[in-house]
């Protein structure tokens, strides 16, 4: 009777260890911080070719001291560029690696095209130019784009 006991006594003890999950910060309590959610969704937002490209162009041409030549053939591929990897997010068959893996790969077929244009210590400055877009830039080419 006195074991009985003292194992009923020990399993509530034990039970009630585990209702309470003293280890771990819950819901509603200080330092608590959500489970990451992955996005497991097949649809990125698509760009407009031409408007990329009319962002990316200055910066080219001032970093890389294009001629008139090479500034259209490099329009050109970046064009042909963002239609393809427009095309690529457009099939949502594709999963998040496929997509990933095919966007490397236009990538890396880009840059070799652009090695037939640009000199190979061109094409490293070329990979390290930031192409994002600051709001001052962004004004002073709306405006631009409003006088024109």
């Amino acid at each position: 009777m006195k074991k009985l006991g003292l194992l009923l006594v020990f399993g509530v003890l034990f039970n009630t260890g585990f209702a309470q999950q003293a280890d771990q910060i819950q819901r509603g309590q200080r330092g608590y911080s959500p489970k990451m959610i992955l996005n497991e969704e097949t649809y990125i937002e698509l760009v407009d070719p031409f408007d990329e490209v009319d962002k990316m162009m200055p910066k080219c041409i001032a970093v890389l001291g294009l001629d008139a030549f090479e500034q259209e053939i490099i329009k050109g591929m970046l064009i042909k560029k963002f239609e393809s990897q427009n095309a690529i997010l457009k099939d949502e068959k594709n999963s998040r690696e496929d997509r990933k893996k095919k966007m490397d790969d236009l990538e890396k077929e880009y840059l070799k095209e652009l090695g037939a244009i640009l000199k190979p210590d061109e094409i490293y400055k070329y990979q390290a130019i930031d192409f994002t877009e600051t709001n001052k830039e962004k004004k002073k080419r709306r405006k631009k784009n409003k006088n024109e």
